[in-house]
Formats: structure tokens, sequence, C-alpha cells
């Protein structure tokens, strides 16, 4: 039979927790809040011993709950002091509803509102982008007839020189309507 000595076990417990992501700490109390504390046998023993025992199992308990608590409030804190450095002027009532369902789903605030921020960004960019590319493309509104003249490819290469000089920038805002 192989032995096992302490820090093998010690190895193995700091894999498992690393492996998930956690502290060892904080793999420690998800074991406790999974698993329940140890069964401790006692039998035979004064009922003032085991309502004692059961005392200190729930002042454990509430002790690493109000550890966590206080720690998440820290980690609160200081993501709003963050978001709040970035973002002074930023009020939570203007948070679009997207960022706050990031917030929630466990993403600091800070780079929530910062991809917000990002994809909005370029959601827009691709927009002015389509509607430039567009207004190039479609013919002037009603009222807005051009009053320059606009020359074929075919027209400018008749041209004399002389005419290419005198209409050289209309000739310029033509070209880039032709199809190369």
């Amino acid at each position: 039979m192989k032995t096992v000595n302490n820090e093998q076990v010690l190895d193995v417990v700091y894999d498992l927790a690393s492996s998930m992501g956690l502290r060892i700490g904080e793999f420690l109390d998800r074991l406790q809040e999974d698993y329940g504390d140890p069964v401790f046998d006692t039998a035979g023993l004064p009922a003032e011993v085991i309502a004692e025992l059961e005392r200190a199992k729930t002042l454990r308990k509430e002790s690493r709950a109000a550890k966590r608590a206080g720690e998440e409030e820290t980690r609160r804190n200081k993501d709003i002091a963050a978001f709040r450095e970035q973002f002074p002027d930023l009020s939570a009532e203007e948070i679009p509803e997207e960022v706050w369902a990031e917030v929630a789903s466990g993403m600091d605030l800070l780079h929530a509102y910062a991809y917000y921020l990002m994809t909005k960004g370029k959601k827009g960019d691709r927009a002015d982008a389509v509607n430039k590319d567009n207004l190039e493309r479609s013919a002037p509104a009603l009222g807005e007839g051009s009053t320059e003249p606009s020359f074929t490819r075919e027209e400018v290469e008749r041209m004399s020189q002389k005419d290419v000089k005198k209409n050289y920038k209309n000739i310029l805002r033509s070209m880039s309507k032709w199809k190369i």
C-alpha cells in the first residue's frame, strides 16, 4: 500500500482549486458549502458539548458568510471608484440597461461600460460609412439639383486641354461617380 504525505495532499488540493479558478481559501469554503462540515461522532458526549459544537458550527458559517459579504462589498466599492475615476460626470441613470445586464452576469462596471461604448462606436462608424456611401450613390433630393455640370469619362476624353482646365473642379467631382 502506497502512503501519501501531507505535501502531496496539499498539492492536489491546490491543483483542484487552481483548475476551478479559485484561491485555496475560496476552494475550501466552496467544499464546506457543498458538502457541509465534517460529521463528528457525538455519541456519548454530554448534551451541553453537542450544543456548543452546533453553535460553533453555526458561528463559523455566519462568519464565512459575513466575510464573503464584506469582500463582495469591498470589490463593488472598488469597482464603482474605478468607474467614477474614468467617467466622473456619468450618473447611474444614464448607464444603459445592457451595461447593467453585463454587470449582473459578472463583468465589472468599468469594463462593461467601456465595452458598450466600443461596440456602440463600431456600430455608429459602420452606419456612418453606409450612409455616406448611399448618399454618394443616390439621386439628389427634390430641390437639391446640382447646377454644376457633370461629365462622363468619354466626354472628358473628347475635351480639349483648355476645356479640361476650365472644368477641372467639375471633372474631379464627376470622377467620383465613374465606375472604374
